[in-house]
């Protein structure tokens, strides 16, 4: 089997994304979508955006690699 010619881009894609996850929900940055004034739905929000992103990756990857 031939692997696939973007394989190093994907995996760019896919720590990129960890690294977002990270940061979102690990460091400092928490403190400012946890305010009491934001609405209680934020973090559900960041969440689906990060599982949009893992989706997005998932997609351009192919259904070849699974």
């Amino acid at each position: 089997m031939r692997p696939g010619a973007d394989n190093g881009k994907t995996l760019n894609l896919v720590v990129v994304t960890f690294i977002v996850a990270v940061f979102v929900f690990a460091s400092p940055f928490h403190l400012l979508w946890m305010t009491p004034k934001t609405p209680w739905y934020l973090p559900y929000l960041i969440w689906l955006g990060v599982i949009v992103m893992t989706g997005i990756v998932q997609y351009w990857r192919g259904r070849n690699e699974l």
